[in-house]
């Protein structure tokens, strides 16, 4: 049996016997990783496969009406715990657009030196310029 490297995980990994080709190994997380990529790759090189999986939710929906009210009503701290997130999400998106936002006038104080700053050319009284300059 060969023997390969996952491209995940960087573990070496023996082969399934069937699929000589593998080059993922068994553990969850790659595997995981694997279907993630080829769902991102498929979404983006195959329109029919990306229409369905759009209209996948939406036929489910329209097969299963009143499924979100029952939940919400059977998992009350679930609902709450989505309503603070929520919140903390609708408050980090006002901050941010907040901080973005550039139409508003700058209250920061300028502060003026104490002295002027001095040109190379120019010393203050006293002091002799440094070799080398």
């Amino acid at each position: 049996m060969k023997h390969h490297r996952c491209r995940y995980c960087r573990q070496v990994f023996q082969a399934n016997r069937y699929h000589p080709q593998q080059q993922i190994c068994n553990q969850p997380a790659c595997q995981s990783q694997r279907r993630s990529d080829y769902h991102r790759q498929k979404m983006v090189s195959d329109p029919v496969y990306r229409q369905v999986c759009l209209e996948s939710p939406r036929k489910w929906r329209e097969a299963n009406p009143g499924y979100w009210k029952k939940y919400r009503q059977n998992h009350p701290r679930q609902v709450e715990w989505n309503r603070r997130q929520q919140r903390l999400r609708d408050q980090k998106r006002r901050l941010a657009n907040l901080a973005n936002n550039t139409l508003a006038p700058c209250q920061l104080p300028t502060v003026q030196p104490l002295m002027p700053p001095n040109s190379c050319k120019q010393h203050p009284f006293g002091v002799a310029p440094a070799a080398g300059l």
